[in-house]
Parts: structure tokens; sequence; C-alpha cells
């Protein structure tokens, strides 16, 4: 339901071709939008205090994926400079990277996703030292 949103607002809408860059980043930006309203909705019904967290945590994914597409991208744009582009491992060196990628921002966005509904006392969980650094760091840049 979503991405049929997405497709409307990127293609009927604004009238971006499909299968264009524009069209792509519409509709995932329409897609976590939406995606952070209704679990806008289930932070309002359970506390009013955390309501703007759903926002942060959706729409920063949004920009997260936009920023390993850029990488991606670079890493594509090197290799074919260095001339190893059509080489078997290139693939695996692309996907390795997207990997790892998806992985550390896990490991950035998910404790203080978390850590409001923690403070409100939905779970008592024991940090670790590397979420309390994340959690730090994070409630500082905010």
């Amino acid at each position: 339901m979503l991405a049929g949103f997405g497709r409307l607002v990127a293609n009927k809408i604004f009238k971006f071709p499909r299968g264009t860059k524009r069209s792509s980043y519409t509709q995932l930006y329409v897609a976590f939008f939406l995606s952070a309203i209704l679990h806008f909705f289930g932070d309002l019904a359970y506390e009013k205090r955390i309501t703007s967290r759903s926002f942060k945590f959706f729409l920063l994914h949004a920009v997260a994926i936009t920023f390993e597409d850029l990488v991606i991208y670079t890493t594509k744009r090197l290799l074919r400079r260095e001339g190893k582009a059509d080489k078997p491992w290139t693939g695996v060196v692309v996907r390795v990277i997207g990997y790892c990628w998806v992985t550390l921002w896990l490991c950035l966005a998910m404790p203080p996703w978390l850590d409001e509904l923690n403070t409100l006392g939905f779970s008592s969980a024991d940090r670790k030292p590397i979420a309390k650094f994340l959690l730090n760091k994070w409630n500082q840049w905010a």
C-alpha cells in the first residue's frame, strides 16, 4: 500500500517518469513518511511525550538509504575508473559494503529509538558500553 501511494505521488502528482532517480527517491521518502505517521499514532496512544521519535527514526532511514546509494554509486564509479568494474568480484564488494552499512546503521539507529521507551519504563534493558556511548552521542546531536 505504501509503495502504491509513493508511486501515485511520484508519477501522477509530480509527473516524474518511472524508473528515474527522482521517482525512486520520491517513493522512498513518501513511504517512510507514511510509515512515520502510522507509528506516530501508536506513539500517541502509548505516551504523548514520545510522539516525535517516529518521525526522526523513519525519516532518518530514508536519509540513510540515500547516503548508502551515494556510497554504492561512488564505489562503482571508482572501480570503473580503475578498470575493475567488469571483474566478477566487484559485485561482491558492493554487496558487502551494503551489508556493512545496513549493520552499522541499525547499530546507530536502534539504541535511540528504544531508549525513549526505556526511559518511560517500557523496558528495563541493561545497556552495554557501546549502546551507552551511541546514546550519549545521539543525545548530543539531537
